[in-house]
């Protein structure tokens, strides 16, 4: 066989193998790029589906998002505005149907609606009454319980009732802080105090 001959015989004879290997490594064919072999395509897939399973199953914000701890915080927010306002009303509704108060004014804790009115009244028959501020506070969330720790500064005035005819002078006031332990529980779109602890800080 003429020496040309045989080289035409050797290229048409390799062609169909150099294309099958160019198939299969992923070699540019009119510039398209393929997928070297069906494992790897295979392994793209796999990665591309876990990517969209991935977005699928991140939760939405829901309206149980807004009930967590910012919202029990703005209820005890209103708590002590309706102590230093010395409204009853508003005061007595923030507690649960079963709740404990406990402070370093009470004897013995209290756990009553009528409980609670002669707490709030023994203050307020004060001029000026005590007052609270909210110094520092932490939150912890479970669920449908919050519990909140920290410390107030009571403003309390210092002095008693001055003798009937006696000239009134305005009382000094004097700063105590105090610690507390707030425990609130979520009920319907409502937090409700279950249990509030203050006392002294030493």
């Amino acid at each position: 066989m003429a020496p040309r001959a045989e080289r035409r015989a050797r290229s048409a004879l390799q062609a169909p193998r150099m294309m099958t290997f160019a198939r299969i490594t992923g070699a540019r064919a009119h510039g398209v790029p393929r997928l070297a072999t069906p494992t790897l395509a295979l392994a793209s897939l796999l990665s591309l589906a876990l990517s969209l399973a991935g977005c699928e199953t991140t939760p939405p914000a829901g309206p149980s998002a807004s009930l967590g701890a910012g919202s029990a915080t703005q209820a005890h927010a209103r708590l002590i505005d309706a102590y230093n306002q010395c409204n009853e009303a508003a005061f007595v509704g923030a507690f649960a149907p079963l709740f404990t108060l406990a402070t370093s004014n009470t004897k013995q804790p209290v756990t009553t609606r009528d409980g609670l009115q002669r707490y709030l009244a023994s203050g307020c028959g004060s001029r000026p009454n005590p007052t609270a501020a909210l110094v520092q506070q932490s939150a912890r969330v479970s669920g449908a319980i919050t519990v909140l720790a920290g410390q107030y500064r009571f403003r309390v005035p210092l002095g008693g009732t001055p003798a009937p005819g006696a000239p009134a002078a305005a009382p000094q006031m004097i700063e105590v802080p105090q610690n507390f332990t707030l425990v609130l529980e979520r009920m319907g779109e409502r937090w409700f105090v279950l249990a509030h602890h203050v006392s002294v800080a030493p």
